[in-house]
């Protein structure tokens, strides 16, 4: 007769499972294991610890199992047998070695930290002692690591300078500056050696030994990579000397400097991107000489992605200098958006002037213009919304009535809803600036504005669609509910389908019934969306399109995200559905998403699935024993 081994396991009964482990038919000894190790505590160790001290009275796979289950509960008891498999000597390579050194590394202690420190040293290190001594982070482990770092960078340089990283020594620091420096460094070794670098704490930095830690982060700082330039400015950053050495790069980075001399254009961008995060480092007490570099930057000679980095790290320094540097660069089409961002960031914003460059209908004024208005809409300046409604007429530019449109739908200026509603249904018109005039439209959300929204979701351009259906889910009616349905059923634009969908989610249960039809006539480039609609939307109806979805052939390519869906709704209704992918021939792949879902329903239904699959199919998943173990826990 089979035990009840989920029985013991609820009832936390350790002499039962220490009997099974003794004597039980297998697989049923090595899950029994496997439980106690769940149950934790001294008497479920000791049970453990019986089988690790007798190795000649169980069979060996079953001591080992329960000898490394001992070392993850911490049980120092558990050290001499691992330490006498070492001894023996482990296999070249395989599981069975890469467990024993995960097993000390899990337990600790100096014997532990001595035998892998040991192991650091050999020819080619296991990648598994690396990890446990970086979990261990003993210091006498530095040196050895250090030594073998050459022989684990050719195999998996990554993982070695993470390592480094993590053990945050500042003893680390020569060699990872040495790999961020070096010629030889790939471009990943590199950008791994200056993040490792950044977990080094701040008081260690500069590290010792009389290293020029920042002349040795200087081809870092000048990567293209931003992954690799931003942490080495942010190191530098640290220092006095080190803020000196950036200052000396933005400085250098004008236009004027020769070629051969100027500081790469990334690294400016770099620079510009610490101020913009830490402007309290830079600009007080340095005679104005920061904003002065940044507006140099600004030029025309510059290159567009440099003058948009200088205007966010102006905007963010503030001050009179950068606000009228910042002005007078609204004249740049290439830039204006970041300029103006940057104008609406400011603590003392010059609204007067940016009204003033709205209101200036000169020739010469186009791009100014624009700026202003994209500048005031981000601001909300309700005293705007007279001039930003000139500016729509169609004698003006079309990217002039394009911002105008768009700062109009940031104030949720009303009054503008018919003149954009107009303009949104001129066929004669652009379809870009039509789109962005049903955007506005549908940021301001009135009630008359629906008609519009609704025509626009038909419309020939694609533009246009895609902005209607996005604003149709401010509109929580039937009607809207409707047209999107129609949209993500016959649309030909995947954008348009998709946006449709999106949109029907964010509606919410007024459209579920539109949801659940489309689950019906199952559309494969819109399925992720779908799964995430009904996963938002309330409702039995929402949880029968899932299943549907979760169970159809003909939707195979998204069972496990709508399985996942049911899974975290925490829904009584979904316990049967669930259940029923427990058995489902096609569902295994499911199994383990279904069993956790069940398992956190907290309800007799589910937990008696959960219970009923552990005994029939076993424990040999992650997933039955973790959700045995929720039920248990929750009925200790």
């Amino acid at each position: 007769m089979e035990p009840d081994i989920v029985r013991m396991r609820l009832e936390g009964d350790v002499a039962g499972l220490a009997e099974v482990m003794r004597s039980g038919p297998s697989p049923y000894h090595v899950w029994a294991v496997d439980l106690l190790r769940d149950i934790g505590g001294r008497e479920a160790a000791d049970a453990l610890y019986d089988c690790v001290s007798r190795p000649t009275a169980y069979p060996e796979r079953l001591h080992l199992h329960a000898l490394s289950t001992l070392a993850e509960l911490r049980d120092r008891r558990a050290l001499p047998g691992i330490l006498r498999q070492v001894q023996r000597g482990l296999p070249g390579d395989g599981a069975r070695a890469a467990r024993v050194y995960e097993d000390l590394g899990a337990i600790g202690g100096p014997e532990a930290v001595r035998e892998l420190v040991h192991r650091l040293g050999d020819p080619r290190p296991f990648r598994v002692v690396v990890e446990a001594v970086a979990r261990l982070r003993p210091p006498e482990a530095v040196p050895a690591l250090l030594a073998a770092l050459w022989a684990l960078l050719p195999r998996d340089e990554m993982h070695t300078v993470e390592t480094l990283g993590a053990m945050r020594d500042p003893r680390t620091a020569p060699a990872l500056l040495y790999l961020a420096e070096s010629e030889g460094s790939s471009p990943r070794l590199r950008k791994g050696a200056v993040r490792a670098l950044t977990q080094l704490p701040e008081e260690c930095w500069p590290p010792p030994a009389g290293q020029d830690a920042e002349f040795m982060l200087m081809r870092a700082l000048r990567d293209p990579d931003a992954a690799t330039a931003r942490p080495a400015a942010a190191l530098l950053a640290r220092t006095d000397y080190g803020r000196e050495l950036l200052r000396s790069h933005l400085r250098d980075a004008a236009p004027w400097h020769p070629p051969e001399d100027r500081t790469p254009d990334s690294a400016a961008v770099t620079v510009c991107a610490l101020i913009q995060e830490r402007p309290e480092l830079f600009g007080a007490g340095q005679d104005g000489r920061d904003v002065r570099n940044l507006i140099a930057l600004l030029g025309e000679k510059s290159v567009p992605m440099v003058r948009r980095a200088a205007a966010s790290a102006l905007g963010a320094l503030g001050g009179s200098a950068a606000t009228d540097a910042l002005l007078a660069s609204l004249a740049d089409d290439r830039t204006g958006d970041t300029v103006a961002q940057a104008l609406s960031g400011l603590s003392a914003p010059p609204v007067r002037e940016l009204l003033a460059l709205l209101a200036d209908d000169s020739p010469g004024a186009r791009s100014r213009r624009r700026g202003a208005a994209v500048a005031l809409g981000l601001l909300e300046c309700a005293d705007a919304a007279p001039l930003l409604l000139e500016a729509l007429d169609a004698e003006n530019p079309r990217d002039v009535r394009s911002a105008a449109a768009d700062a109009l739908g940031a104030l949720r200026h009303e009054p503008a809803a018919t003149r954009l509603g107009t303009l949104a249904g001129d066929g004669e018109e652009p379809g870009t600036l039509r789109a962005r005039a049903v955007h506005a439209v549908g940021l301001i959300g009135a009630d008359a504005s629906l008609p519009v929204l609704l025509a626009a979701a038909r419309d020939p351009s694609e533009p246009v669609r895609v902005q209607a259906v996005q604003s149709l889910a401010r509109f929580p009616v039937r009607e809207a509910a409707d047209a999107l349905g129609e949209a993500a059923s016959t649309d030909a634009s995947s954008d348009v389908a998709r946006g449709a969908v999106r949109a029907l989610g964010r509606m919410g249960a007024p459209a579920v019934h539109v949801l659940a039809a489309l689950a019906g006539r199952f559309r494969r480039d819109v399925g992720q969306e779908l799964v995430q609609a009904l996963a938002e939307c309330p409702g039995a109806e929402a949880v029968t399109a899932l299943v549907a979805l979760a169970t159809s052939p003909e939707t195979e390519d998204i069972h496990l995200a709508a399985t996942e869906a049911l899974a975290t709704r925490r829904s009584p209704a979904c316990a049967a559905p669930l259940a029923a992918l427990l058995t489902a021939a096609h569902a295994s792949r499911l199994r383990g998403t279904a069993l956790r879902g069940l398992a956190a329903l907290d309800t007799e239904e589910a937990d008696a699935h959960v219970l009923t699959y552990c005994r029939t199919r076993g424990l040999a998943t992650e997933e039955a024993r973790a959700a045995l173990r929720t039920i248990a826990d929750r009925r200790r």
